[in-house]
């Protein structure tokens, strides 16, 4: 977590002709968000798709698929993230509906130098592929509906006489 701004900003150091884009969570995000500061002070033109859902998604999608949904420190009170980014010398663009995302989407492809583009996303959707704990990367969950039946088994197992 929290790699993928200053990421993205050396993969454009390092290739300045290509368009990179880091897609992001809030709560990623969140830890490193500073670091557009850097781009804007060197003109380095990274993009940063956030997905803001308001809840640390992973941790969250942990708690759902296997703790039934327990939620634990998950939500997050965010600042306003295009504020946040303008206020640094970033371009912002905001999409909170289905209707605006094509312009929103066009905006933010076609900006030059840095820019952040903020999709609020519904919170209980899960991000898939996952590796699950103690899982090998060739046991990848792909979907939801693999995880039930393991999901199922695991709790027999623990709620069994």
């Amino acid at each position: 977590m929290g790699y993928g701004v200053p990421a993205a900003i050396g993969a454009k150091v390092a290739c300045p002709e290509k368009m990179v884009i880091d897609i992001d969570g809030d709560g990623s995000f969140s830890m490193t968000a500073m670091e557009m500061a850097t781009a804007a002070e060197y003109g380095i033109g990274a993009k940063w798709l956030l997905l803001n859902n308001n809840y640390q998604g992973m941790v969250r999608q942990w708690q759902d698929l296997f703790y039934q949904e327990r939620h634990s420190a998950t939500k997050m009170t965010n600042p306003d993230f295009c504020k946040l980014a303008e206020a640094m010398g970033v371009t912002a663009f905001r999409c909170d509906n289905l209707e605006d995302l094509p312009e929103v989407m066009a905006k933010f492809l076609e900006c030059e130098g840095p820019c952040l583009g903020e999709f609020t996303v519904d919170q209980n959707e899960h991000v898939y592929p996952m590796v699950a704990a103690g899982k090998a990367l060739d046991e990848m969950v792909f979907a939801p509906e693999v995880i039930q039946p393991s999901m199922d088994r695991r709790l027999a197992s623990i709620d069994a006489p």
